[in-house]
């Protein structure tokens, strides 16, 4: 499952990195071509240490798994915000002065809240998930005592984060969906 997941997603990131010049509005390619895709691409792959693991997980690697889980759905979050730039800066983001905040710079918490209505709506299933995967995310910050879930949590974790995966890249339009290719 891991594996699976890993491909499709890495599938997926190594495109926006590398095709999205020439087609898709120069605004977003030029977002997406200074993101780092290929970090996320790198943190994908590490879920193959999880994935060893398993139900062996200690506390400590259970933080660095949800750490590391966190931090890719906070970058598929951006990823869709940078794909739908000229979406977004239409109605983006704004701080205490007004000024935009740019998608690849927004906070978890920010970016959890600005996809309620658009990907997700305020608790339901998907708003529910990324709050527990950004709060047990957040234990790696964590000297008091702050929920992390179990080695068995996790693994269901990935498997609805490879959902979370095609709920964002069925949002996308490709090249062969423009062209009717």
């Amino acid at each position: 499952m891991f594996k699976k997941i890993q491909t499709r997603s890495n599938d997926i990131l190594k495109f926006w990195k590398k095709e999205s010049g020439g087609w898709a509005p120069k605004k977003a390619h030029n977002k997406l071509s200074q993101a780092r895709i290929d970090w996320l691409i790198d943190l994908t792959d590490c879920l193959s240490i999880w994935d060893d693991k398993k139900t062996t997980l200690t506390d400590g690697e259970l933080i660095l798994a949800y750490a590391n889980l966190g931090a890719l759905v906070e970058g598929w979050l951006k990823l869709f915000y940078c794909v739908y730039y000229l979406d977004y800066i239409a109605n983006p983001t704004t701080n205490r002065q007004g000024h935009m905040i740019e998608p690849n710079d927004l906070k978890f918490e920010s970016l959890k809240q600005f996809s309620r209505n658009i990907l997700w709506n305020t608790n339901d299933t998907w708003d529910l998930w990324v709050t527990k995967i950004q709060q047990r995310r957040n234990a790696i910050h964590s000297f008091n005592d702050k929920e992390i879930g179990t080695p068995l949590e996790f693994i269901k974790d990935i498997e609805v984060f490879g959902q979370f995966v095609e709920l964002i890249d069925e949002r996308f339009i490709y090249p062969d969906e423009i062209y009717g290719y």
